[in-house]
């Protein structure tokens, strides 16, 4: 029987294989979609939030402005993305998905729900198990996004 300690590195290590695997996916999907999973990536952000500035943005995706600034340019050139300038304030300028980015995104989406539907009535066959697990994953990732918001805190605070 495992102990706790060893319970919790072997959920890290399943978390780190989740991580790979729903990256990989990410990067077919885009290579079916013809744009970088970067580009897809910012696709993804910009769908779940809408409007968002590209200070945002490059905190979402953990890069350099000038990174960000790359990636919205093509998905701009691409019909993707528009650029939207304030305004109150014409120094900020934030990112509003377009029609055709919208169906890239719902288009990877569908495939991905479709899989996951299929996995999730593959291995579990009842709906009040299914709820289980999943009730599970939200309340560790509910967990583990409180504990990243108080580390970025003390991290801004220092």
């Amino acid at each position: 029987m495992l102990n706790s300690k060893d319970l919790a590195a072997h959920l890290d290590s399943l978390l780190q294989k989740l991580s790979s695997i729903t990256h990989k996916q990410k990067n077919q999907y885009a290579d079916e979609l013809g744009i970088s999973r970067q580009q897809f990536e910012v696709l993804c952000i910009v769908y779940e939030k809408g409007l968002i500035t590209m200070g945002e943005l490059c905190r979402e995706i953990s890069s350099a402005c000038s990174t960000a600034t790359d990636l919205a340019d093509k998905l701009e050139r691409a019909g993707y993305v528009e650029r939207i300038r304030e305004k109150r304030d014409r120094r900020v300028v934030r990112l509003n998905i377009l029609p055709e980015g919208e169906k890239l995104v719902k288009a990877a989406y569908e495939k991905r729900v479709a899989l996951l539907n299929e996995v999730l009535e593959s291995f579990v066959s009842d709906r009040e198990s299914q709820f289980e697990a999943i009730s599970f994953l939200e309340t560790l990732v509910d967990k583990l996004a409180r504990i990243q918001e108080q580390e970025s805190a003390k991290t801004y605070i220092r």
